[in-house]
Formats: structure tokens, C-alpha cells, sequence
């Protein structure tokens, strides 16, 4: 569903509205701005196109501001009202507030106040719209676009959950932050949305990690260079490609604070400047940013910027790890058996029936990545009748023999001690380890106090 990013302006007085609309449409470029200078064409004009805001003068001809608010609230309760208003006419705006309207402009006011006003009012329905289509497929638990998700593997409810939840806000402009270890899917979450949101529109990728601040502002916003002939050269940034598509950003919490600084002021003006150029540029795409790492975190410990983080968390969606998987797994072998095949020219074994139980209590720290290595591994062994299942076994035991705790034991020397020096040893670590507490030894070698006490009178 894509959410109605569609203005309408109601103003009897046609300067003032044309006006009007060349300021929003510069300073609120995502927008689509409508006019309507009578009043009476209101109601008509609202059924037919589906608008988040409409901005109403309070004083015209047939219909005044007031009488179209109510009108609105009434007949359009997901549109937001904002009341444009002469300077004597602030009570009764004031009043049009108690009665539903979003907020109200003085026409004598900033511009750029009104454009941030419209801006959060935007933000504001896109919400409101957000919730009550995500209620609406919850409910339903059905696709309206399940092509979509073709490019991923899974029959497990939480991710189907987070298809519902990924096909409900991927109208939404707003950015999208997907979290999850390496190689748990984050890149076909991303491809996902973006053949949700614009699927003919360009999709682009870059990683951010070890990027630098001036590097990822030309990287991005593009440059242009004023050769001493007086030629132009220009190198256009991946905002100029992308368009109005998806720019996915993979590894977000790695990006350094001053380019983070830059990101934040792209998302909050939604405009850029080129490297070299004085003439600003609307930002139409959406932002899909991905991390492997716990942003708050980051935060806690002074890396990434509180206001980028919440900036970025409008729609977030945390992917689990293959451990969390187990629906999969025979499934996903499958896959990775058939790919393999091809890319080797071999034929296709096939999956044994206890391989995915036997994977049950395997943590696959790599993923999808690490199961797939797996795969394709255990078919270069195979005989092209069975899955070889060595490669899953090897990787198994190693993980362990990593992973295993070291259990403490008795190093003896070449040539064995006595038991009476055994005894001693003993008798002599306890007393050691509980600085001479006879009642604290004697519990720890399992013997009462008063036997302890004879042993230590005896040697």
C-alpha cells in the first residue's frame, strides 16, 4: 500500500495559492501538491483523490474553513486539516484546533515553519495510516504481494510475521532498519521491500564499513568539478541514481559520526547539495539500512548519534538467526543442494532424512552463509546418489572442540607421587585455599573437622 503523500490547498485567493504551492513544492519535495480555489469543489475533490493534508484559508465564498474541517473530520478521518489563517483570525483557529484541526499558519509567518509543519503532519498520517494497515493484515494474515518474498526460503511464523509487517509499511517513505547477524537474510529483506515499494525503480547497495566522512558525502550527493577552461564536469552521487527506488545501506553502525551527521541531515531536510554546487536537489528514495550490530548499544557507548538512531528506527524489522530457524533447515539444504549442482555440473544427491535432525542442536554462528558452504561442500564429496554429510559433522565437532569449556584435571609428573605425598598435596592445597580454616578444608576434602585435625597432627 502506498501511503498518500498528496496535498491539497484550498484558498479562494489564486495569488496567494500559487504562491502557496511553488513554496511547498521546494521546500517539501516528496509531496504532491493540489489546488482548489472554490470551496464547493472540496467534498468532490477529496473522494476522488486519496490526500494526507489539506491546507483550507478560513475565510471564503460558500464554504468557510471552519464548515470544511468539520466536513473533513467527518467524512475523511485520515486526513489531517491544517488551518491557514489572516492575522486577526487567530481565535477562531485556536477554536478550529479543539475541533480536530493539526495545527494552524499565520500567512504572515516563516515559510520554512509551515514546511516543517506539513512535513511532521505528513510523518503524523503516514503513522496513523501505518498502524491501522498493519492491524488490517495482522488480522487478515494473508499477502496482497507474496511474489514478493520469493527470493526467500522459509515456512517459519516469524518471519511470515515479518512479511506481513515488511508489506505493510513498505508504502512508507520513511527509512527502514533491518537487524540481524551476518548472513541471516538482511540483503533479501531489503530487495524484498524495494519490489514492494518501487519495483521499477533502481535498487542500489552499498556498505558503509570503513567508509570516511568525505568519502560517503561524495559517494553519495555526487560533485561537481569547475575545470580552469570553465567546464563542468559532473559525477552524479547514488541519491541522483536511485531516484525515486530503494538506496540500501548495509552496516549503518559502522559509519563514522560525522558522516552520520550528514545522513541525519539528508533524512531530516530531504534534500542534497553536490560536492562543488550551490543548487539543492530533492531526496526521493528510500532509505533501507541494515546492522549486524545493537544500535542502542552503539549509542550507549558514544558511537552512533541518538537522534540518527531514532530517525532511522520508524520501521525496523530483526531478523533471527538459522539456530532460530528449525522449519528450515531441510528445506534451505535442498536449495543449496540444487545451486550447487548446477554451478558444478554435478548431479543433484540426495538429502538424507536424518541430516536436518542431527543439524537440530547445531548453532550455525554463520548462518545462512555457513550452511550454505556446508552444502556445497558435502556435494563436491557426494557420490551423486547420497548427500555426502562428512562436511556437516566436521563443522560440528569443530564448533565444539572451539566452544567446549576446558574441565580442570590432576597434571601428574612423569615419575607418580606416593600416596602419602598425594595426602600431603592435598591436606596442603586445602589449608592453602581457606588461609588455615580448618572447618572450611575439611568441607572441602569431605572429611570432618576433627579427622582433618588428626591428619595435620600426624604428618
Amino acid at each position: 500500500m502506498k501511503l498518500a503523500r498528496n496535498i491539497l490547498l484550498i484558498d479562494d485567493e489564486a495569488a496567494w495559492l500559487r504562491t502557496l504551492a511553488v513554496t511547498l513544492n521546494r521546500l517539501v519535495p516528496e509531496a504532491v501538491i493540489d489546488t482548489c480555489i472554490d470551496s464547493r469543489q472540496v467534498q468532490s475533490r477529496l473522494q476522488v483523490g486519496d490526500y494526507a493534508l489539506v491546507l483550507v484559508d478560513l475565510t471564503m465564498p460558500f464554504h468557510s474553513g471552519e464548515e470544511l474541517l468539520a466536513m473533513i473530520r467527518s467524512d475523511f478521518p485520515n486526513t489531517r486539516v491544517i488551518i491557514v489563517t489572516g492575522v486577526n483570525e487567530v481565535d477562531t483557529a485556536v477554536r478550529c484546533i479543539k475541533n480536530g484541526a493539526y495545527d494552524y499558519f499565520i500567512k504572515t509567518d516563516n515559510v520554512d515553519d509551515l514546511a516543517r509543519t506539513v512535513r511532521r503532519a505528513l510523518e503524523v498520517v503516514g503513522l496513523e495510516r501505518n498502524y491501522l494497515y498493519i492491524k488490517e493484515k495482522f488480522l487478515s494474515r494473508t499477502l496482497d504481494n507474496p511474489q514478493a518474498f520469493n527470493n526467500i526460503l522459509t515456512c517459519e511464523p516469524q518471519l511470515l510475521d515479518q512479511f506481513r509487517y515488511l508489506e505493510a509499511v513498505s508504502g512508507s517513505s520513511e527509512p527502514l532498519l533491518i537487524i540481524g547477524a551476518s548472513g541471516t537474510g538482511k540483503s533479501e529483506f531489503a530487495k524484498s521491500c524495494h519490489a514492494l515499494y518501487s519495483p521499477n525503480e533502481p535498487f542500489i547497495f552499498i556498505n558503509l564499513a570503513g567508509m570516511s566522512s568525505e568519502f560517503f558525502e561524495q559517494k553519495m550527493c555526487g560533485q561537481l568539478y569547475h575545470h580552469h577552461n570553465g567546464e563542468l564536469e559532473a559525477v552524479a552521487g547514488l541519491l541522483h541514481q536511485v531516484g525515486s527506488g530503494v538506496l540500501y545501506l548495509n552496516e549503518i553502525g559502522a559509519l563514522s559520526l560525522d558522516a552520520q551527521v550528514k545522513l541525519l541531515a539528508l533524512l531530516e531536510s530531504k534534500q542534497y547539495y553536490p560536492l562543488g554546487s550551490d543548487t539543492a536537489y530533492p531526496v526521493k528514495c528510500k532509505f533501507v539500512v541494515s546492522s549486524q550490530d545493537d544500535l542502542l548499544k552503539l549509542h550507549q557507548a558514544g558511537q552512533f548519534r541518538s537522534d540518527l538512531l531514532y530517525r532511522l528506527r520508524a520501521h525496523k524489522i530483526k531478523l533471527p538467526p538459522l539456530a532460530e530457524r528449525q522449519l528450515d533447515i531441510a528445506m534451505l539444504i535442498n536449495h543449496f543442494i540444487s545451486i550447487a549442482a548446477v554451478e558444478m555440473n554435478l548431479p543433484a544427491p540426495i538429502q538424507p532424512t536424518d541430516l536436518a535432525p542431527k543439524l537440530a542442536s547445531y548453532d550455525f554462528p554463520g548462518n545462512l552463509h555457513e550452511l550454505k558452504g556446508m552444502v556445497f561442500d558435502a556435494v563436491s564429496r557426494s557420490d551423486g546418489i547420497a548427500l555426502n554429510t562428512s562436511a556437516f559433522m566436521e563443522a560440528i565437532n569443530e564448533h565444539k572442540s572451539l566452544t567446549a569449556t576446558p574441565q580442570d584435571r590432576i597434571v601428574f609428573p612423569k615419575q607418580l607421587p606416593t600416596i602419602t605425598q598425594m595426602n600431603q598435596a592435598l591436606l596442603d592445597e586445602a589449608m592453602s585455599r581457606t588461609a588455615n580454616n580448618q572447618t572450611a578444608a575439611a568441607q572441602i576434602l569431605g572429611i570432618s573437622q576433627s579427622a582433618l585435625s588428626r591428619r595435620l597432627k600426624g604428618h
